[in-house]
């Protein structure tokens, strides 16, 4: 079974698939259209990884829903969002004590993914997640307020 298993799992185009389904984008909301943005700059760019941080979760399992080829990294400082990814198809958790920022917390993500070599010199990490696109507005001044991440070259 596992020789069967591995050969359709290499088999498989998963952007391929990713770039013929159709969504109604106009219809879903901000956060949906944001990952599914985040996995559209992934496949342009031949990402190695994406990097979800997270905290409840949502990020990481949205962003793999879409079947992205790559690997998806989730980066939480939360326990239970961390048991919880373990359970999800295509989701690494890693879990890691509280850090100044999401931008640190991130830096040593990459760091640890480095170590552990699932990144290398030359690959390219787009990262989901993050903090408010604009810091000083509150809720009330803003229904949405978050940015998207980026890319890095490592």
């Amino acid at each position: 079974m596992n020789k069967v298993a591995i050969a359709i799992e290499n088999s498989l185009k998963y952007w391929k698939r990713f770039k013929h389904r159709e969504y109604n984008l106009e219809e879903l909301d901000y956060n949906f259209n944001m990952n599914y943005s985040v996995c559209m700059l992934a496949t342009n760019v031949n990402a190695k990884a994406i990097i979800a941080y997270t905290d409840t979760g949502d990020t990481a399992r949205i962003v793999s829903s879409f079947g992205p080829e790559c690997s998806v990294f989730a980066i939480t400082e939360n326990e239970i969002t961390y048991r919880q990814l373990g359970l999800c198809w295509n989701i690494i958790p890693k879990l890691f004590n509280h850090k100044e920022s999401i931008d640190k917390l991130v830096r040593v993500g990459i760091d640890t993914l480095k170590k552990e070599e699932f990144l290398e010199k030359g690959d390219t990490v787009v990262i989901a997640g993050g903090a408010k696109a604009v810091s000083d507005l509150s809720d009330e001044e803003a229904s949405v307020n978050t940015s998207m991440g980026g890319i890095v070259k490592i």
